[in-house]
């Protein structure tokens, strides 16, 4: 690829740890996908059975710590020692929360990128 080529838009979906309502957030796993509805479908089948790891003990996980589900679009520069992710600014992104078996969605404003 040359430099002035752009590379393929990319959907992320990751299922990631909240702690609290504005605290720290990390990612468990990730998963890039070709359309926004495939990374909804991953996000939909993973998040509702994926478990907390197990160095988070259960009295932590009634403090707030949340697992959810996230799908951005943007996509991956290369060219450089490590590939890197660059999400889309001007692009909202999908939050999914975990309501029992079933995944919510809500649309929220784009984000900085968390790498």
């Amino acid at each position: 690829m040359t430099s002035s080529e752009v590379p393929p838009v990319r959907w992320r979906a990751s299922i990631g740890l909240a702690v609290g309502g504005g605290g720290p957030v990390s990612s468990i796993v990730e998963s890039e996908h070709g359309s926004e509805g495939s990374a909804r479908e991953w996000i939909e089948r993973k998040l509702p059975r994926t478990r907390f790891p197990a160095w988070i003990p259960a009295a932590r996980r009634a403090d707030g710590v949340e697992l959810f589900g996230r799908v951005a679009r943007g996509h991956v520069v290369t060219g450089r020692l490590v590939p890197t992710w660059e999400s889309d600014t001007d692009t909202a992104v999908w939050h999914a929360d975990r309501a029992g078996d079933r995944v919510q969605w809500r649309r929220c404003a784009a984000e900085p990128d968390d790498g």
